[in-house]
């Protein structure tokens, strides 16, 4: 937890809930911080959201997939939006 108790009381609003709406993860493949805590991605599919559709690792990319990887991680947004937006 952050020292200021007001971001604590912020935080505390949120702890204990998921995410339930359609959602995707998408990050860089050479990311140390996907990789920092294993199991976060199992977790984060089982018990922090209701609805992930996926997770996808883009190769080539880092941290900053937007800008390492513009047209792959276009191209999965796109994709995600449109199996969403048919349902």
């Amino acid at each position: 937890m952050h020292s200021d108790p007001g971001l604590n009381a912020g935080l505390r609003l949120f702890s204990g809930r998921t995410i339930d709406v359609p959602s995707l993860f998408i990050g860089g493949k050479s990311d140390w911080a996907t990789y920092v805590s294993p199991g976060a991605l199992d977790l984060m599919r089982t018990i922090a959201t209701t609805r992930l559709r996926d997770i996808k690792l883009i190769d080539g990319a880092g941290p900053w997939i937007q800008q390492e990887q513009p047209a792959r991680l276009a191209e999965l947004l796109l994709a995600f939006a449109k199996q969403v937006g048919s349902r």
